[in-house]
């Protein structure tokens, strides 16, 4: 029983994939950058600015020396300096190592829902399908623990007399852990019922993206979701310990949306991922909460006295 419980890997390989695919898209690689190719700047933050309600949004980094920003990415910054109406750091205060501050454009995530979530043109839409689906992937998580729990306490509020109790094993704490876990799987109705929405809305969207494909090139650009709490590389084509940045651990996770390129076989690829699909997998992928066991425990206890 209790290996029913435990943990499995569809939705972390979702999760990989969708960042592959859409967040953080360069491969690593082992390199020392070159002058000719690669800026070192001492970046101490980045501001995102909303371009619909002029909100924004700053992101603190961890400090540890130099970053390296490719040419292209440190070129486009002196356009986005320009067009802000900011003073862009001369050649010789970057080479002193001045604090610079990384600007980026897009959509706060109240107004990417007014300005995109209705996009019609494929790029933005099949986009929208995928992230929509991305979050169906991690809600489903969420909800079937939530459902667990509810199960839990259930079967807790129909034991009134701890002689109730007695023909269970309640001297271990596996046991304990395996009694609920049974708990659970003999109330499953509203984890089917949860699995078949998630499984019929996934087909609804994957028969709605798959028939967008053909107007696509191999890559375009369009505005995709950038996590404010996540690592960035300062090169489009690869990253390296050189290249890239991590926010501060308090940095408060966000979803910012970001003009970028996206490519067709990766879009694909995530499309196409494993999802969950049966009972099974969905309790593998939920597994075991830890405070399940603390209810059962307190409930026996509140008895005794």
């Amino acid at each position: 029983m209790e290996k029913q419980m435990e943990s499995a890997n569809i939705t972390d390989n979702l999760l990989n994939v969708f960042n592959y695919s859409f967040v953080e898209t360069a491969p690593y690689s082992f390199f020392v950058p070159k002058k000719d190719k690669y800026t070192a700047v001492n970046l101490v933050d980045k501001i995102y600015h909303c371009l619909h309600c002029q909100e924004t949004v700053t992101v603190k980094y961890h400090h540890t020396g130099v970053t390296y920003f490719s040419k292209e990415r440190f070129d486009k910054q002196k356009t986005i300096y320009e067009d802000l109406q900011l003073t862009f750091p001369t050649a010789a205060e970057i080479e002193a190592e001045q604090e610079f501050t990384y600007h980026v454009r897009g959509f706060c995530p109240k107004c990417a829902k007014k300005e995109l979530a209705a996009a019609t043109e494929p790029e933005q839409a099949i986009y929208n399908y995928c992230f929509a689906l991305h979050k169906k992937d991690e809600n489903l998580l969420v909800t079937a623990r939530t459902c667990m729990g509810e199960a839990v306490k259930k079967w807790l509020s129909g034991i009134t007399d701890s002689a109730q109790l007695t023909q269970y094993d309640l001297s271990t704490y596996e046991a304990l852990r395996d009694l609920i876990c049974s708990t659970i799987l003999a109330d499953t109705a509203a984890l089917s019922e949860l699995l078949s929405e998630y499984r019929r809305e996934l087909e609804e969207t994957l028969m709605a993206a798959e028939a967008m494909f053909g107007e696509l090139p191999e890559k375009w650009a369009t505005y995709t979701a950038r996590p404010t709490a996540v690592y960035e590389s300062m090169s489009d084509e690869l990253y390296h310990e050189y290249t890239i940045v991590f926010p501060e651990k308090t940095t408060k996770p966000q979803d910012f949306f970001i003009f970028r390129t996206i490519a067709k076989d990766r879009v694909r690829m995530f499309l196409q991922q494993p999802r969950i699909a049966t009972l099974e997998q969905l309790l593998l992928e939920t597994g075991f909460e830890a405070c399940w066991v603390d209810w059962l425990v307190d409930h026996v206890m509140a008895l005794k006295k």
